[in-house]
């Protein structure tokens, strides 16, 4: 009986036990003295604890191989760029001596125009194309991706006192650690305080919701509707905010958790599937468009950026519609037909608007 229990106990925290098998378990625990001596929920605590420690453990480690393939890019990069400009650099030495007075004034004159560009407080803007995702290296080293359309904003002040960034749009952030100079990043809904860590932010200005997700390390969050509000974000967390409604009045929030406290805001872990390197959250970053249970609006507006496209509803219960998947290279038209595959809905294209009904 010991050895049967033991195998029935294993099936179950593995989810492998058929109705039979988890009756049969039942009925041999309940026998005298065998439940308190197998204590099943303790061990499926445990098990559950084990299993969600292993599963971080899996996405740092699914991260640390992709940041491994972006930096072996960005090495090939860097030396066929050095050798582009070691020719180039060859030609112009042949013509150098023709041209040297004329350069020295060139030069001059572009120095004297770069200097006067460079004030204090004066901010740097990098807005991502409408089909390109871009990437930046900060002064302090910092590196970030930008989805497409997004726009990231600067001082050339960062790094002397903070590292202070604005952003518009959807952003990767791999921030180098000062613990002296915190990083922050300021959108129109919240504002992300880190040391160094990595991590995903979402905010278009007229999405639904915006979103933080947290692959590494840990942040600080601020709802900017509710400034009072200091949320921790630890690894394989994310924070959902939604966006363009008021926040009860004080005296109406009861205590008690978060979700209680404030309805704006939802707290939940990211998403990851097995075969993806990256967690859903950040699947743009391979040109990926990835989706957990969203509701269609909000598919649509991902869609309409990737796809450079103005989407209509014409039907308010097919926006209610959610959906789980993930797109890489299909068109516009077969994506909305994979969608159709799972939910009854109809659509038209004219020109450059979709409309869904």
């Amino acid at each position: 009986m010991i050895n049967n229990i033991w195998i029935l106990i294993g099936k179950k925290l593995n989810g492998e036990a058929s109705p039979e098998e988890l009756l049969e378990l039942e009925q041999l625990l309940q026998q005298q003295g065998a439940a308190d001596l197998y204590a099943v929920g303790e061990l499926e605590e445990i098990w559950k604890n084990d299993q969600q420690t292993t599963d971080d453990e899996k996405l740092l480690d699914k991260w640390d191989a992709f940041e491994a393939e972006l930096d072996a890019i960005e090495e090939k990069e860097a030396q066929e760029a050095a050798e582009v400009i070691a020719i180039q650099k060859k030609a112009r030495i042949i013509k150098l001596g023709s041209l040297l007075a004329a350069a020295c004034l060139m030069l001059g004159v572009f120095w004297f125009t770069h200097k006067e560009t460079i004030v204090p407080g004066k901010s740097n803007e990098i807005t991502a194309p409408k089909n390109g995702i871009s990437k930046i290296q900060l002064p302090d080293g910092s590196r970030v991706w930008l989805n497409m359309g997004s726009k990231l904003t600067y001082n050339n002040d960062f790094g002397t006192d903070q590292r202070r960034v604005s952003l518009v749009g959807e952003a990767f952030f791999d921030v180098v650690k000062d613990a002296q100079r915190p990083f922050i990043v300021t959108t129109p809904t919240i504002s992300v305080r880190v040391l160094g860590t990595k991590f995903n932010v979402r905010s278009y200005d007229h999405d639904k919701t915006s979103e933080a997700a947290l692959v590494r390390g840990k942040i600080e969050l601020t709802v900017l509707k509710n400034p009072e509000k200091k949320i921790i974000l630890n690894p394989s967390e994310k924070l959902t905010i939604i966006n363009n409604q008021e926040p009860l009045a004080k005296s109406n929030i009861p205590t008690g958790s978060i979700a209680e406290e404030t309805p704006l805001i939802a707290l939940s872990r990211i998403h990851q599937a097995k075969k993806d390197t990256l967690p859903s959250e950040a699947l743009w970053l391979e040109n990926k468009l990835a989706f957990d249970a969203e509701d269609f609006e909000s598919i649509a507006q991902k869609m309409e950026r990737r796809y450079n496209v103005n989407i209509v509803f014409e039907n308010e219960e097919v926006k209610k519609l959610r959906f789980t998947g993930k797109f890489e290279k299909e068109s516009i038209n077969k994506a909305l037909l994979s969608l159709q595959k799972t939910a009854a809905f109809r659509y038209k294209t004219d020109a450059n608007q979709i409309v869904i009904y």
